[in-house]
């Protein structure tokens, strides 16, 4: 069974890409881009959208066994993931590659468990579509579905653990361009993510899909957008191309408001363009090389002078944080991390704080600029004074970044505050200023709560036979 007969197919996935009239028409430019993967005739109408959106004339007659479609927002890529990921599992004829009592699995994978939330309701409603796909699907995990072929689809949500070991007959890789800006996420990047699963497709020869918004110029799909697109020798498929060639029903108007509001955003989102105003804050090794192995936290030590900052919110998606330190000559140390996950009562948390930072001998603290007056208040009834940060979190990141290259920092062995530190990117906005944020979907709570300690740490005024110096 070839896979655009399948999606044609009334009796397959045609009900569930179909409009409610049963017209396809919507998704004749993905059918296109389809056939150029699995190696499929292409009608003559759409060669003139194939060469645009690969930049090459010619393509191997057997398809592509590696494919990235780098398509905007809004474009269908998720419903056509979850096409894919049904027809490998169910009619592609994969099971025939496997040993006996062998299990070949097609994974799904996305970057958090909402994407992956989002893609397992796709695929239950391509088997749901019609009753002869509803029959195949014998038994239903927490992760996927069981097929009558003895195949495992499983939905993955940022985890290369589980295709480690195991046999895949394909691997769809949604939004593959955002791994490892998730916090939560298993995974460090999408480079990482591809490193362990092509071992598990190499015995079947299966199939690696990666379909995404394009993204910062690293990591992966960046590589593999760099050495394919536009060479007809390329040995991946890449498809790139704007949200309206693969959905000519997404408003202009849509499009426009984005651009609007932010172009470089809406670049990435909607045209299917590689930002060219976003860069690593700091490269991983670098921040890892920080990290003193082992170290959790610090006990207080006496005739030693600590510097406390707090990273605050109203408790009901952002995390609060605080980081305590103390300098030892030119080196900020890193004594203690705390992380106050949502939701929770910003009094409580504010007294916890104070606790910690009570144990350390330290009467103020320093914090940013979030409902100021509340927080200093809060403080003030616990006994600390609080003082509002003057640099905003950007200006904290700038300062702290020649420091932790020079080495004149230790960081605890956190992961969370690893992953916050490796995830920030720097951007570049209008009149050539640079912001340094998280990512997008990503939290640096954390991460400023440390970076507001150190710099303050490093910088402080203290007496010396009668005179203020200014550590610097």
């Amino acid at each position: 069974m070839e896979i655009i007969r399948a999606i044609t197919d009334s009796n397959l996935f045609r009900p569930f890409l179909a409009d409610a009239d049963g017209d396809l028409s919507t998704w004749y430019n993905w059918l296109a881009a389809l056939r150029i993967m699995y190696g499929l005739p292409v009608p003559e109408s759409r060669r003139e959208l194939v060469e645009r959106c690969t930049g090459r004339t010619q393509f191997p007659s057997g398809g592509f066994n590696t494919a990235l479609f780098l398509t905007g927002r809004r474009s269908g890529k998720s419903r056509i993931a979850a096409v894919i990921g049904a027809f490998e599992a169910a009619l592609a004829g994969n099971e025939s590659r496997l040993a006996t009592g062998e299990q070949g699995i097609v994974a799904v994978i996305s970057p958090t468990k909402r994407q992956s939330r989002i893609v397992r309701g796709y695929l239950r409603a391509v088997f749901d579509s019609t009753p002869m796909l509803k029959d195949v699907v014998t038994d239903e995990t927490q992760q996927g579905f069981e097929l009558n072929n003895g195949v495992l689809i499983e939905v993955l949500a940022g985890d290369w653990r589980t295709v480690r070991g195991h046999t895949l007959l394909a691997a769809i890789v949604d939004e593959a361009a955002f791994f490892g800006y998730d916090e939560e996420s298993k995974v460090r990047s999408d480079t990482e993510l591809i490193r362990a699963i092509k071992p598990s497709l190499a015995t079947t020869g299966g199939k690696l899909i990666g379909i995404s918004s394009p993204y910062a110029r690293r990591g992966w799909c960046f590589n593999t957008y760099q050495r394919n697109f536009g060479k007809d020798s390329g040995k991946v498929l890449v498809w790139n191309c704007p949200s309206t060639t693969m959905n000519p029903t997404l408003p202009q108007s849509v499009v426009d408001e984005a651009m609007a509001e932010d172009l470089q955003a809406a670049k990435s989102e909607y045209l299917g363009e590689f930002r060219d105003d976003v860069c690593e804050f700091l490269p991983r090794p670098v921040i890892e090389a920080l990290v003193a192995p082992g170290r959790v936290g610090l006990s207080a030590l006496p005739d030693t002078t600590y510097t406390a900052f707090a990273d605050l919110s109203g408790g009901r998606a952002d995390d609060a944080a605080l980081a305590i330190v103390h300098r030892e000559q030119r080196t900020v140390i890193i004594d203690r991390v705390f992380r106050y996950r949502p939701p929770f009562n910003p009094y409580v948390v504010i007294s916890q704080m104070a606790d910690e930072i009570k144990a350390f001998g330290i009467k103020r603290v320093i914090g940013d600029n979030y409902a100021a007056e509340f927080v200093c208040a809060a403080f003030e009834g616990c006994g600390l004074r609080y003082t509002k940060c003057e640099k905003n979190k950007s200006v904290l990141y700038t300062e702290l970044l020649p420091r932790m290259c020079s080495g004149e920092i230790e960081l605890l062995d956190d992961p969370t505050l690893v992953n916050q530190l490796a995830n920030l990117e720097r951007r570049t906005r209008s009149g050539g200023k640079d912001i340094i944020d998280h990512a997008p979907g990503g939290h640096d709570d954390l991460a400023n709560a440390v970076a507001g300690a150190a710099v303050m740490a490093a910088t402080i005024r203290h007496r010396v036979g009668g005179l203020s110096i200014a550590k610097v």
